[in-house]
This record gives C-alpha cells, sequence and structure tokens, in this order.
C-alpha cells in the first residue's frame, strides 16, 4: 500500500527495493534526490545504479521499524541477502516532499556487508 505520509513513502520504496520493482523505487524518488553513505554521496540516477548492483544477491528486505518525524522517516530493516553475510541491518532516514523522498541517508555495518560485495565481484567475474 502506497501513502504519501512520509513512513508510509519510506516503507513502500523499502519495501520496493527488496522486490527489485525498481520502476516503483524511481517513481518515489524526487528528480533531485541525494543520497548518502558515509561521506559518498549520489544523484537519483547514481543512487538507481547501485542499486541495480545491488539486486542479484537481495532475497528480500525485512522491515523490523518505521519511525516517523513530520516529513522524516526512518526504516529499520534487514537487507537479506543470498551471500555468506545472509542479513545485514541497515538503516535509512529519508526526508519526504509531496509524497516523493528529497533525501536519503542510509547506515550499515561495511565490514559486515564486505562479503556481499565479494559474492557480486565473484559472480560478474564468473559471468564475463
Amino acid at each position: 500500500m502506497t501513502t504519501t505520509t512520509p513512513a508510509g513513502v519510506a516503507r513502500s520504496y523499502i519495501e520496493a527495493v527488496g522486490s527489485h520493482d525498481l520502476d516503483t523505487v524511481e517513481g518515489l524518488l524526487a528528480a533531485s534526490l541525494e543520497a548518502r553513505v558515509g561521506a559518498g554521496r549520489s544523484d537519483k540516477a547514481q543512487w538507481l545504479a547501485a542499486l541495480n548492483r545491488l539486486l542479484p544477491a537481495l532475497v528480500r528486505n525485512d522491515i523490523r521499524d518505521v519511525y516517523a518525524n513530520g516529513s522524516h522517516a526512518c526504516v529499520v530493516y534487514d537487507f537479506v541477502t543470498d551471500t555468506p553475510a545472509g542479513g545485514i541491518v541497515c538503516v535509512e532516514n529519508v526526508h519526504v516532499d509531496d509524497g516523493l523522498i528529497t533525501d536519503i541517508e542510509l547506515v550499515f555495518d561495511r565490514v559486515a556487508f564486505a562479503p556481499v560485495n565479494e559474492a557480486l565481484t565473484a559472480r560478474a567475474t564468473a559471468s564475463a
């Protein structure tokens, strides 16, 4: 169920990523999106490309909780993979304006995520 509340938009976004529905994800992101992971910054096209690179390892996203405060929402979820990493706890803080996500900050344990990157690299090498 898509809703225009910040919590509803954030939940719909995480669910769409988890189900590999990048068309829905793209529709939930503002053209002016700024996404951050640590010191790195991405615009909408870069963020969608990064998500697309991760999808081969992503089985689903299991949402633990969604919090909202005004135009901000925070989603805590398990990024469940088919790699030795299994599920990685992630937190996304998003800002929603007029029903679209304008800002994302993704927080996760990079050490726990390393096996995902290794598996994706190995798969890319094997298919080349």
